[in-house]
């Protein structure tokens, strides 16, 4: 049975590493965008209430402010107000797409557009789509089709890279939680790889499952069932969950380290699955020679 998994790990992972290290790599890249974001733009995500304890406008006079500042060549689609009375309002339009105009909330003051660096846009298109976004939302593309399937057999990869990780008895433990300096480069890498593997192994679980949702409609429902999805209410809130279960936002600064090094680590990990594998090809190919050299003479 494990020779079956170990089989099923390594021709799974062959013709589909490059693929994953390039959405985990640029996965890591992306867990601080929102963070590195607001600290250059610190001015339009924040704001200083008038007093103590003041409460925020009404929507509807927001609305009015903002639609009186667009003159009727933009339609409003939502507004965002936070609880936290130093975070600015943020408004939504149907013709800028995930655009928004950062509000004062207590003035209804516009304060600006806020800005999506270049660097961030193409790391997202990178990580998304392989930089072939789909005509518009909703449809394919080949590159967001790899994408899909490639992280859909991320998820077996990692399943059965776990269940050849399973150690047969407490010494073989030992060693398959630690990683050897002292044993040669070989043994460094490949102790690298079975041990970080594991150690990341539930993180890029969380991530590749929740990713699928943004990949495939059908997983995207079927994950959604099983949580009730039967308002739009709720699946809006569903999609908050899943974006923050898959960007590591759900606990703060601490899971965003945890999944940042998590996602680097599954960007590294396929290439060190190459080269191990190329080293045993090659160890592989001269033991036959060898073998072949001494049958000749005898």
């Amino acid at each position: 049975m494990r020779r079956l998994f170990r089989n099923i790990h390594l021709w799974l992972s062959l013709p589909l590493g490059l693929v994953i290290s390039v959405i985990c790599l640029s996965g890591a890249a992306l867990v601080f965008e929102r963070d590195i974001t607001r600290a250059l733009q610190r001015e339009l995500y924040t704001v200083t209430p008038p007093s103590e304890g003041a409460h925020p406008l009404s929507p509807s006079i927001l609305e009015a402010g903002i639609m009186t500042w667009a003159a009727d060549s933009l339609h409003l689609t939502s507004i965002k107000i936070s609880d936290n009375p130093h975070e600015a309002a943020f408004a939504s339009f149907r013709e800028t797409g995930r655009r928004q105009l950062s509000v004062d909330p207590y003035t209804g003051e516009v304060k600006g557009w806020i800005k999506s660096y270049p660097f961030f846009q193409t790391v997202k298109k990178i990580h998304r789509w392989l930089l072939d976004p789909p005509p518009s939302k909703g449809q394919k593309s080949v590159g967001k089709v790899i994408i899909g399937v490639t992280t859909l057999v991320m998820v077996v990869i990692l399943i059965s890279g776990l269940i050849i990780w399973i150690p047969r008895n407490r010494k073989a433990l030992k060693s398959r939680l630690s990683i050897s300096v002292t044993k040669g480069w070989r043994r460094f890498w490949y102790d690298s790889h079975v041990t970080l593997g594991f150690y990341c192994t539930i993180f890029l679980l969380i991530m590749a499952l929740t990713g699928l949702t943004w990949s495939f409609g059908w997983y995207r429902d079927a994950a959604y069932s099983l949580f009730g999805n039967d308002t739009p209410e709720q699946a809006r809130t569903l999609r908050g969950l899943f974006y923050a279960l898959h960007t590591g936002s759900w606990g703060g600064i601490v899971t965003k380290v945890l999944y940042f090094i998590a996602a680097l680590l599954g960007g590294i990990l396929p290439l060190s699955g190459y080269w191990l594998w190329w080293k045993r090809t090659k160890k592989n190919r001269h033991q036959r020679k060898d073998q072949s050299q001494k049958t000749s003479i005898v």
